[in-house]
């Protein structure tokens, strides 16, 4: 489904989705965003008014780590507003033929979510997770929706990150739901 995206953020993760975007053939047609700043369309707000208009294809959530819970609501506005929310991954990233990405997941170069992670066979991650750099998922891990996994956190084989658990960063995840280390 290549053609014009919308990029909701214009801060710094929102210009990585961008570029991003622009890897796996997209065409960026702006961002919204609480501030104005170049290629600022519009707040949040406009989105409705841009997809009627005809004037995106699609739109992703480019609202970074900062914000987990914002790109929650983002990401459920644009389902409400029947816009597609494409899944990302750049042509260089290796992601196993069994690994499932939810939609409006971005994949960065080299990497299953963000870089430097690994996600090995069978995983499942769910809708706003975020996988920081350095995360390694062994095999049949399941990251549930809002889960937010610290730089280089390991979790071994089979085990669920439950929603919205905060694992720290370099935390060993060994059981589930119990033995996950909350930040």
């Amino acid at each position: 489904m290549a053609g014009r995206l919308l990029i909701l953020g214009a801060g710094g993760h929102g210009r990585a989705v961008a570029d991003l975007a622009l890897e796996c053939g997209f065409t960026v047609a702006g961002f919204t965003d609480r501030v104005p700043g170049p290629e600022v369309l519009g707040g949040d707000d406009g989105v409705a008014t841009l997809a009627s208009d005809g004037k995106i294809d699609g739109a992703v959530v480019g609202v970074g780590n900062t914000a987990l819970a914002r790109r929650a609501e983002l990401f459920s506005m644009l389902r409400s507003l029947r816009v597609a929310t494409p899944t990302l991954i750049h042509p260089r990233a290796c992601v196993s033929r069994s690994c499932k990405l939810g939609a409006g997941v971005v994949a960065f170069p080299n990497v299953v979510l963000y870089s430097g992670v690994i996600a090995e066979h069978d995983c499942r991650v769910a809708d706003h997770a975020y996988l920081s750099p350095g995360v390694i998922l062994a095999g049949g891990v399941t990251v549930e929706a809002g889960a937010f996994l610290g730089m280089g956190a390991l979790v071994v084989p089979g085990v669920t990150v439950r929603t919205g658990a905060r694992v720290k960063a370099g935390a060993v995840v060994v059981s589930s739901p119990e033995g996950i280390q909350r930040a």
